[in-house]
């Protein structure tokens, strides 16, 4: 990584270029290249990254996440699964954070970190739960330990540049559970996109004030977690539907939610299979942000004419 000067023949991007690129936080990108495993250059004190070094890492992670389960990779994401739900169980907040920071120190990625590591992880704790091998104050104390790790993971979501479009999602009427909505809250505004999270628990017509009143929405994903939510999760997207139209489409996901037939016997448009079908649906929409005005010509213009 010396000090030279990059050839024009190859794109040059920088640090907060690839951490776009990649839909991970700066310091993320930043320690990709300071552990040498994206190569990049020096030049007059600012890292410069080949658009084909770029692409040769990110085949690199494709190509590990790709492996069979028995990797080395696969071993050390098991590895993180069985450290943090102990952490989780005990309420070990500090510990907690230490194993996801090992996994984004290793190169995981926000994505990765919610949706391969603590997105799996307390659904096992729910399981154990269900399974009345845990009291239910153990899963409630994992809970508040796990939302905690997502309110100090949430700034590395924050993604700079021009945003793509409005989206509000939320939970209906008697659904508790509000964990795997923040993530997704994040991981939506690591792509760009401007979030409105109402959280569990919304009354159909909260929904739809805050659905009227967001301008340019492009899209109202509703979180259904629990089978006894299902007949309040029909209402909230008639309701929805018949104050916003159908020019706005409507998606429902969670662990409640096996299928598209069963998302559409719910009224909805789209059936969000998880936050990564949730993101792919978004990025089928395109970038709905409003354009800018054009600014008037002054009468002075040579074209004002």
């Amino acid at each position: 990584m010396a000090d030279e000067t990059l050839s024009v023949d190859d794109e040059v991007l920088s640090i907060e270029d690839v951490a776009v690129v990649l839909g991970v936080h700066y310091m993320t990108a930043y320690r990709y290249v300071k552990r040498r495993a994206l190569e990049a250059t020096q030049v007059s004190g600012q890292w410069q990254i080949k658009r084909s070094d770029l692409d040769d890492f990110v085949k690199r992670r494709s190509d590990r996440h790709s492996k069979a389960e028995g990797s080395q990779d696969a071993r050390r994401t098991a590895d993180y699964h069985r450290e943090l739900e102990r952490c989780l169980v005990n309420s070990d907040a500090k510990a907690a954070f230490e194993v996801i920071q090992a996994a984004i120190d290793a190169g995981a990625d926000m994505e990765e970190v919610y949706l391969d590591i603590l997105g799996p992880v307390m659904a096992e704790i729910g399981a154990s739960w269900a399974r009345g091998e845990i009291d239910i104050s153990v899963e409630h104390r994992a809970t508040a330990v796990a939302t905690r790790l997502v309110g100090q993971l949430s700034p590395r979501c924050v993604r700079r540049g021009r945003h793509r479009g409005n989206v509000l999602i939320g939970a209906p009427a008697g659904e508790r559970h509000s964990l795997a909505l923040a993530m997704l809250g994040d991981l939506l505004r690591l792509h760009g996109w401007d979030v409105s999270d109402l959280g569990a628990d919304t009354p159909s017509n909260s929904f739809v004030h805050a659905a009227s009143s967001i301008p340019e929405l492009v899209a109202v994903g509703v979180s259904v977690t629990s089978s006894d939510s299902l007949a309040s999760a029909a209402e909230l997207v008639t309701t929805l539907r018949r104050a916003i139209g159908d020019d706005v489409p409507v998606l429902v996901g969670g662990s409640a939610i096996l299928d598209v037939n069963q998302a559409r016997s719910l009224g909805a448009d789209h059936f969000a299979e998880g936050a990564r079908g949730f993101i792919a649906f978004l990025d089928s929409l395109g970038d709905k942000s409003p354009k800018q005005p054009a600014k008037k010509k002054k009468k002075s213009d040579p074209d004002a004419n």
